[in-house]
């Protein structure tokens, strides 16, 4: 179980750092934000959706957990494996969301705010499995 979520989490880290690699390799430079305050480049608004991607996934990351260990062996093999498709699916729909500006300067941005606002739903959903009520015959786990 524990290299499961390693293994999801080590995922999600190279893909964060192939970005980040890629950013570099391009020449495009990866710049320190501090996004509480309006950002006045295109290079700032891209890189505060990534902080944004980045919070939300943290979030999503440890609703998953605690789902992931309040279920049977055979439950999260098949979250494990839901999970793993649904990255699948998060990442082709947020390309096709950003496919309209493909290229451009905004792409990165329109990529990471889909992507962290689609982590945030899932995240939601996983959460409404740990606050079921009894009687929800829905749950995939039993109510505490």
């Amino acid at each position: 179980m524990k290299t499961t979520l390693l293994k999801s989490l080590i995922v999600l880290g190279l893909a964060s750092h192939g970005v980040l690699s890629l950013a570099t390799a391009t020449g495009t430079q990866v710049e320190a934000v501090d996004c509480s305050k309006v950002p006045g480049t295109q290079s700032a608004l891209n890189a505060c959706a990534f902080q944004d991607f980045e919070a939300a996934t943290a979030a999503y990351s440890a609703v998953y957990k605690t789902l992931s260990q309040s279920v049977g062996n055979q439950q999260r093999k098949l979250l494990r494996q839901v999970q793993t498709e649904w990255i699948q699916y998060r990442v082709k729909a947020c390309e096709f969301e950003k496919s309209g500006i493909e290229g451009g300067s905004a792409a990165p941005m329109i990529n990471w705010q889909c992507q962290a606002r689609m982590t945030r739903e899932r995240t939601a959903e996983l959460q409404r499995f740990l606050d079921c009520k009894e009687g929800d015959l829905s749950c995939v786990r039993q109510p505490k």
